[in-house]
């Protein structure tokens, strides 16, 4: 019998600070004071959640064989043998119901992102993440799925400046994984040690390639999230919360080309001090200004 650990590893929990970008609903349409509404998004985070854990068990299952010759990816429950194929695919159901079933509960919109979201992604762990640019367009994909559920959880219609956004963003995080799986796989090379069976899409990349896709990315984020500030809203107040998202952007640059990470983005949220303090006083000044009526004259 697999452990009870052992099926919860496969769910990623680690990965699930991703779903929270279905809060964006409620968050940017002005709606988190209402105790219903916020009841709504949380439950299409949960439905999230559980979809994505879906999407990875399959994943695992799919990619089991490589997962054991990798240094990090090897001792995942599938690819180390705690949890056996049968007992994941059973598993698999049963969340993916799960999910549904969360989903049905915010209605039939919902659910067919939920259903959307679960084969799109099937379809990238079956192929599509060999495919240069069109790997990073999928997951750029997935988080538009999850600003849609957001929204229609709470029924507005979601923002042309919030899905820039978070494609923009998406793609930046995408390619900065990109950049420093090259670097793992370089360094274990120069390491004169084995290198790790890796992504089959990143003999179609280079670090130089990588670097330009993710400066044009962090470029395009600014520059969308600074003009929504003066043209997306009533108040241009808003502006002052622009350079913090110039030093969250840079901080994270500084730590994928410089620090060689960004494997991991759900880490890097977790742990870096920096970024977390931007991401605080960014959502405290918006809540002021959006929420509380904190005003500076901008012309």
């Amino acid at each position: 019998m697999p452990s009870i650990p052992g099926l919860l590893n496969l769910l990623r929990p680690r990965q699930w600070t991703k779903n929270l970008v279905c809060l964006g609903g409620v968050f940017f349409s002005g709606k988190a004071t209402s105790v219903h509404q916020d009841k709504r998004a949380l439950l299409a985070v949960a439905a999230f959640c559980a979809a994505s854990g879906f999407v990875y068990i399959v994943n695992d299952v799919l990619d089991r064989e490589r997962d054991r010759n990798h240094p990090s990816k090897k001792s995942r429950p599938i690819a180390s043998g705690q949890v056996s194929v049968p007992a994941a695919l059973v598993f698999a159901v049963l969340v993916l119901a799960a999910a549904l079933a969360l989903g049905s509960m915010l209605g039939p919109g919902v659910l067919a992102i939920l259903g959307a979201y679960a084969a799109v992604n099937i379809a990238y762990s079956s192929g599509l993440k060999d495919l240069s640019l069109v790997d990073a367009m999928v997951v750029a994909a997935g988080f538009i799925f999850r600003i849609y559920a957001g929204t229609m959880a709470v029924a507005v219609a979601p923002s042309a400046w919030l899905l820039l956004c978070t494609l923009f963003l998406a793609l930046f995080l995408a390619f900065g994984k990109r950049r420093a799986e090259i670097n793992s796989a370089s360094g274990a090379v120069a390491g004169n040690r084995e290198a790790p069976p890796t992504r089959g899409v990143l003999h179609k990349y280079n670090v130089a390639m990588l670097d330009r896709f993710c400066n044009i990315c962090a470029t395009l984020s600014i520059a969308t999230y600074a003009i929504f500030t003066v043209l997306g809203h009533t108040d241009r107040t808003l502006i002052i919360t622009t350079p913090l998202v110039v030093m969250g952007i840079f901080r994270y640059l500084l730590l994928v080309e410089r620090y060689q990470l960004g494997e991991a983005p759900d880490t890097i949220l977790l742990k870096d001090w920096a970024i977390q303090l931007a991401i605080a006083l960014w959502a405290v000044l918006y809540l002021a200004i959006t929420y509380f009526g904190l005003h500076i004259d901008v012309q």
